[in-house]
């Protein structure tokens, strides 16, 4: 009886063994295929549906740039490109110098521009201190009202308004946001 207890116990603790390494062969298989989306940009797909869609009439808002300035639609200098930052997302901090090459060659100063820093000044300050001399800058909370007036849910967001405050194109990269305006033209 000793005998086939014992035999029973190695049975079970040789099958707890491979059921731990059949596990971790799992979790590495895992871990590969979610580095390999992310190079291929794959995790970048539910961002895109965090964008305004085209057409999208941007609700009238009200805010205050960091310079002291009142930012709204309503305005007769209303910002026609807006970028949308997050200060804990490292996609945001990548696409920071792409925003500030490409606001520097839009027409119209930087109040034309407007750049929605969501978090506190301290945690974005390397983002506003880039991109402050091409845009004015407004920071908010998570969820914050300019945002809520465009629509954004995620970061980071580009978006390029008609005069009439409505969106022309919208982009979670300004490299889709480049090849989306080329194909709107």
């Amino acid at each position: 009886m000793n005998a086939v207890l014992s035999a029973a116990v190695v049975v079970v603790g040789l099958l707890g063994v491979l059921n731990l390494l059949l596990l971790l062969a799992v979790l590495r298989r895992l871990r590969d295929y979610g580095a390999k989306w992310a190079l291929a940009g794959l995790d970048r797909i539910v961002e895109r549906k965090s964008s305004p869609e085209s057409g999208h009439r941007v609700a009238d808002f009200e805010a205050t740039a960091l310079d002291g300035a009142p930012v709204s639609l309503r305005a007769p200098d209303a910002p026609l490109f807006t970028g949308f930052f997050s200060t804990g997302c490292p996609s945001c901090r990548e696409e920071v110098p792409r925003f500030v090459e490409y606001a520097a060659a839009m027409p119209g100063g930087p109040e034309r521009k407007l750049a929605v820093v969501s978090g506190t000044a301290e945690q974005g300050a390397d983002i506003i201190d880039a991109v402050r001399r091409v845009a004015r800058v407004v920071v908010e909370p998570q969820d914050g009202p300019v945002a809520g007036a465009f629509g954004v849910q995620g970061s980071p967001t580009f978006v390029l308004l008609d005069q009439d405050g409505t969106v022309r194109t919208s982009a979670p990269s300004i490299r889709g946001l480049a090849s989306s305006q080329v194909a709107v033209r």
